[in-house]
């Protein structure tokens, strides 16, 4: 049981070490289009796009780390992976489609930040989807996982 607990203090620091890293590139993005294409402007067409753009960063900084070398870099420097929820043994990988929708439950809630009211809503599903994961015993997935049918676990011997 502490070692459930040790294993879910592992993945909140990987994601916070992910988050940090995701949001440096989605300010190297951002700080290139506006060089690019001039400041924004506030109408909803510019903050869409914005919306979008980030979207684009955090799902695709998780995804294509995952897809690459099978758990992003905090997940790597801290020892847990993403496996399949039926896991096939120590080196199976989740699939594409899989981490996909997985980093689309994440990060969806980046879609609606500029649209009033749903805004709140998608941040509410998104906190839902990572709290859940305390509530789902001893795997702790959250949303997340239970909808793209995943799982993270320790990696390696001794976990």
């Amino acid at each position: 049981m502490a070692g459930e607990w040790a294993v879910l203090g592992r993945r909140a620091a990987a994601r916070v070490i992910d988050l940090v890293l995701a949001t440096g590139i989605n300010m190297l993005v951002s700080t290139g289009l506006v060089a690019l294409v001039g400041p924004p402007d506030t109408g909803v067409p510019a903050m869409a796009a914005a919306s979008v753009a980030a979207f684009a960063v955090y799902a695709g900084y998780e995804a294509a780390m995952t897809a690459v070398y099978g758990a992003t870099p905090g997940k790597l420097w801290l020892r847990v992976r993403l496996v399949p929820a039926g896991s096939g043994g120590p080196s199976a990988r989740p699939g594409t489609g899989a981490v996909l929708l997985r980093s689309a439950v994440l990060f969806g809630s980046v879609l609606l930040a500029y649209v009033p009211v749903l805004n709140v809503v998608a941040l509410m599903a998104a906190l839902y989807a990572l709290v859940s994961s305390l509530a789902d015993r001893p795997r702790h997935r959250g949303l997340q996982d239970r909808i793209a049918r995943t799982a993270v676990e320790p990696a390696g011997p001794g976990g």
